[in-house]
């Protein structure tokens, strides 16, 4: 049962969620207004004796300009590490759970929204999978991570479930209208550290005398070029109540944003409708929800921020020339030099854009037997279409072109999902023992269709035009179940399982399962606790889980298409398990074990909770690449294991609640390691493809460590050009060092009040990972003579290292990333009620991204796969906001 606390403290349902606490005030804090027993609200609920999800509601989001779901949760829940694809609008994150259970597949949580499993399969290439969903229409999101709740929704749910309700309106409540608008100024907060034009100069007249011919005559700062000051400005609009016994809330939504780098921006106008009608005294009830979403994404070409690190400063932006009047480097007898790129062709030349159409949709019918009203049977249909044009084009004149005839690529993505589900659901009370009983068994249908259209082509010409089209059609058919039970208000026992069939694979070998058990025991309510004024809760609970999925794996995701050959039909493309004989391909298999404890000491001042941790997974899929000429460029074997473990802490403390002031402070921390057990007898290093070279796994080491030339150094400590350790035959060695996966990360929240003012803040950071500075180790040399018509700048670690060359795999250029971030601060005001108390307005002013505190000499210390080659740096933010309720 939910723990439920005494009446003075509500409080502290909306200071502890926050930081990863959940604890409710009463038994219908869940969702009073909800009367749905939908699938995940019941998943939680049936493990609710043992196991409170961690539960972040709107009021609790990051503030500032948060454009999607990511953003708005980043550093709130322990256990989970949230990583941005980079500081574009609109870009994506990469949400990973206690480092995740597979070497390639997928590690995200499974997202379930409003009990609607979403599917994994990226509906744009450029735009969150979440992005479609408007922030402003969430109610609130948990994060279930304990074997005994995730294992009713299977194999996909090995790292977690991310559970978002989106908002609704509430039964008898007048008409309410509600407008927020957020205006925003961001900026780079830190540049990439590359010589002047001024200094350049002194560079080459002194080292290099013989060549400064070739120096400008101009002083161009190509950062300034490419960067910008961005303006953004987010409207939401929602209207809510009840129309009789139908409660209703209708919202749209408008936002606009600019990139720091020049050319890039996103749009996205939103509408959401939801109604929740009643008949025969609530014992039949309805959910019918619609989300529509348009967005339009201008994405600017990054290839230009790597690229004024090493353009030469002394050289202008633009000349008359043939290349579009854009200045470009050429040998002397005219023909151009492709190596070097100039940033602001990349920008102003290219045109990039990806437009995204989504429409979600559910209906979902309960009724509650009226001879037993703990008896419910449900009936849930549910629709996703997204449909994804990406548009891509330059002149035949553009310098930095690709070397061929080609000037227009076009590429549509499609998906359509439809889910059909059937489910049970009881919750009874048992007096007689005080205990209570869960049961849940359903059954859920899902059939999806995925397209993929891909063409290149020169638009001034039909000779130059090539097209692939790609088709993926899959049904799957699961059925699971749960159970709870509660004895003597203190001693929990749960279960659930699901089962799942997949027409993707031909043989049933493949069907994918999960199940778990739990215990728990709520400790205070034993005699000897019975009256305690220093424990006020302390309960135990033990989880242990299977679960097995095949997933396609992520870094080679286009070999699980099929080619269509023109217009896709029905059937036409059947997609099968990956190349190789099936003994040679198992299920993915994790074993998952827990062990936690919750506690609220001198009556729930403080507030807390320990959990270890521990996931084996073993025949994880490892695709080889195979000699050239072979046939098949990839084999698949299942032969790697993969072991983490570790502890998950969070802490509440309120400081000061008295009268009109407050000040409480949150912190949860996460400590983790993982370690790769085997990678398949054939060898004990496995080196990723080409374009992310400097990764590796090797057994006895964490996932995806780096593998570099260990690089000498000398007396005083600088670096040898060109000096490696090397083996007895001469040859450099590579040796696997470091991690890009921390091994600790946390969070500091803290909010505060007095009388009208507010003040919230969190700060965020992660120790003991690594990132390969790739973007430094390509430009931290110098070197010009006469077989080199043109000059290349440096980063100003070449006055520490004298590099003449490159040295793109050197342990030189491997860096500790730990990072302390201070994500937002807020102060807000409550103006109070305006015009005859009809209408109540709030402001506040928010700082996101103010400052990083690290050794990194990066623009930016995260970075998703370690590898830093010179991403879209993340923005300082300043904004305004007001919020008008009436």
């Amino acid at each position: 049962m939910k723990q439920i606390l005494p009446q003075p403290i509500k409080f502290l349902r909306y200071s502890c969620v926050a930081f990863g606490l959940y604890i409710t005030t009463s038994a219908a804090s869940l969702g009073q207004n909800q009367p749905f027993a939908d699938s995940t609200r019941f998943a939680a609920d049936t493990v609710q004796f043992t196991y409170k999800p961690y539960e972040l509601s709107a009021a609790d989001f990051n503030k500032g300009l948060v454009t999607s779901v990511e953003p708005a949760i980043i550093g709130r829940f322990d256990g989970l590490r949230v990583v941005s694809g980079g500081g574009a609008p609109g870009t994506g994150a990469e949400m990973v759970l206690r480092s995740g259970t597979s070497l390639f597949g997928n590690n995200s949580p499974l997202v379930i929204i409003d009990g609607v499993l979403l599917d994994f399969f990226s509906h744009s290439l450029h735009a969150s999978n979440l992005s479609w969903l408007n922030p402003n229409d969430i109610a609130a999101v948990s994060l279930l991570k304990d074997a005994s709740a995730t294992a009713l929704y299977g194999g996909a749910a090995a790292n977690g479930v991310l559970v978002i309700t989106t908002k609704s309106g509430n039964a008898g409540d007048k008409i309410r209208l509600q407008y927020n608008a957020t205006g925003a100024v961001s900026s780079l907060r830190k540049r990439a550290d590359i010589f002047s034009a001024d200094e350049f100069r002194i560079l080459i007249r002194e080292r290099y005398p013989n060549q400064q011919h070739l120096l400008g005559e101009h002083n161009t700062d190509w950062q300034d070029e490419i960067y910008r000051t961005g303006f953004g400005l987010a409207n939401n609009l929602n209207v809510s109540g009840a129309m009789g016994p139908v409660p209703y809330r209708v919202s749209v939504g408008q936002l606009k944003q600019d990139g720091i780098l020049k050319t890039s921006g996103y749009k996205r106008n939103t509408l959401a409708v939801n109604l929740q009608p009643s008949l025969f005294q609530k014992h039949l009830t309805f959910n019918l929800s619609m989300h529509n979403t348009r967005q339009e994404l201008q994405l600017a070409d990054e290839r230009a921020i790597p690229a004024v690190m090493a353009f030469d400063p002394t050289q202008p932006v633009h000349a008359d020339n043939k290349y579009g009047g854009y200045f470009a480097h050429t040998r002397p007898d005219g023909s151009l030099l492709s190596s070097q790129i100039n940033p602001v062709s990349l920008l102003e030349q290219m045109e990039n854009s990806d437009e995204i159409k989504t429409l979600s949709g559910q209906a979902h019918v309960q009724y509650r037997l009226h001879f037993l009203p703990a008896f419910t049977a449900n009936y849930r249909y549910a629709y996703f279409k997204s449909d994804s044009d990406y548009s891509s084009s330059w002149p035949l004149d553009m310098a930095s072109r690709p070397s061929s005839h080609i000037d227009l690529i076009k590429h549509a993505l499609e998906s359509e999902t439809k889910h059909s589900e059937v489910f049970i659901t009881l919750d009874q009370l048992l007096p007689a023992w005080s205990s209570k009983l869960n049961l849940k068994v359903g059954a859920l249908k899902t059939y999806q269709e995925n397209l993929s259209q891909y063409e290149e082509s020169q638009r001034s010409s039909i000779l130059y035009t090539r097209a692939q089209n790609r088709q993926l059609i899959s049904e799957n058919l699961s059925y699971y179940g749960s159970f709870g039970y509660t004895l003597f208000d203190r001693y929990t026992l749960s279960a659930s399982f699901r089962n799942l069939s997949d027409s993707r694979y031909k043989e049933d070998v493949f069907r994918h399962q999960s199940k778990a058990v739990s215990i728990g025991w709520d400790i205070v309510k034993e005699r000897f606790l019975a009256n305690s004024e220093f424990i006020a809760l302390l309960n135990l609970r033990a989880n242990l889980g299977s679960f097995s999925r095949l997933d396609e794996p992520g870094r080679f995701r286009s070999i699980g298409w099929s080619p269509v050959q023109g217009s896709p039909t029905p059937g036409g493309s059947n997609w099968y398990v990956f190349p190789g004989p099936s003994n040679e391909i198992k299920l993915e298999k994790t074993l998952q074990k827990s062990l936690g404890v919750e506690f609220a000491l001198f009556q729930n001042k403080i507030l807390g909770s320990i959990n270890y941790f521990q996931n084996k997974s073993s025949d994880l899929l490892i695709p080889f690449r195979l000699p050239y000429g072979s046939g098949n460029g990839l084999r698949h074997l299942s032969v790697g294991d993969l072991t983490a473990s570790g502890l998950e802490t969070a802490l509440h403390y309120t400081i000061y609640q008295k009268g009109i002031a407050f000040l409480k402070l949150g912190a949860h921390a996460t400590f983790i390691r993982n370690e790769v057990g085997s990678i398949g007898d054939a060898t004990k290093k496995y080196t990723y493809s080409d374009s992310d070279y400097g990764l590796a796994l090797v057994e006895g080491k964490p996932a995806q460590v780096f593998d570099l030339y260990q690089h000498l150094y000398d007396g005083d400590g600088k670096p040898i050009q060109g000096g490696y350790d090397k083996s007895e035959y001469g040859y450099a060695l590579k040796y696997a060092m470091g991690t890009n996966q921390p091994k600790v990360y946390y969070g500091i929240s803290s909010n505060g009040g007095y009388r009208k003012w507010e003040m919230s803040l969190l700060v965020r950071g992660s120790a003991r990972q690594q990132v390969y500075n790739q973007a430094d180790a390509k430009r931290s040399w110098l070197y010009a003579n006469d077989k080199y018509p043109s000059l290349s700048n440096a980063t100003r670690s070449y006055l520490e290292n004298g590099f003449i060359s490159s040295h793109l795999e050197s342990s030189h250029f491997l860096e500790d990333a730990s990072f302390l971030r201070l994500e937002y601060v807020q102060f807000g005001y409550n103006v109070g009620k305006l015009l005859g108390n009809k209408v109540n307005l709030k402001v506040n002013a928010t700082v996101q991204n103010a400052f990083i505190l690290t050794k990194y000499s990066g623009q930016d210390p995260e970075v998703s796969n370690g590898i830093d080659r010179g991403q879209y740096p993340q923005p300082r933010t300043f904004s305004l906001g007001l919020n008008l309720s009436i």
